[in-house]
């Protein structure tokens, strides 16, 4: 019996680092992040499925939503405070505010470092903050 309960006490340990409470991004996929602010400048929001957002995937760290024109897609890796995004790719359409996006999507793929407080999430360059989201 004690070697029972020494067995059962093991195996639960080893699990508590399982739990996806434990990850940095949990949470992350029950809300959509809005952009809000490129480079500390606000972005005129529309209310419409044009404005950029973004979307996680917890389980596959892997991202999708809007990039203000097209559809847009990714991998992510995240650990404590940093993230990145990889193999970022959107549809092709044209659109008149297609330079926000291209910024947007070229700032995305200089990201290292994030902080989330309260509904909003900074996605910076080390220190410095490229792109604020907040919780739609």
């Amino acid at each position: 019996m004690k070697q029972l309960l020494v067995t059962v006490i093991i195996a639960a340990s080893a699990c508590i680092g399982c739990s996806p409470k434990m990850s940095p991004d949990f949470g992350w996929d029950k809300v959509r992040w809005l952009v809000v602010e490129i480079k500390e400048v606000p972005v005129q929001l529309s209310g419409t499925n044009r404005d950029a957002f973004l979307d996680f995937s917890i389980p596959e760290k892997k991202f999708n939503g809007n990039g203000g024109c097209n559809r847009i897609n990714g991998d992510y890796t995240i650990d404590k405070n940093h993230i990145h995004f990889t193999g970022i790719s959107s549809t092709k359409m044209n659109c008149p505010d297609i330079a926000f996006e291209n910024t947007f999507l070229s700032l995305l793929e200089k990201v290292n470092k994030y902080e989330v407080r309260n509904n909003t999430m900074l996605l910076k360059d080390d220190n410095k903050v490229l792109v604020m989201l907040k919780v739609k």
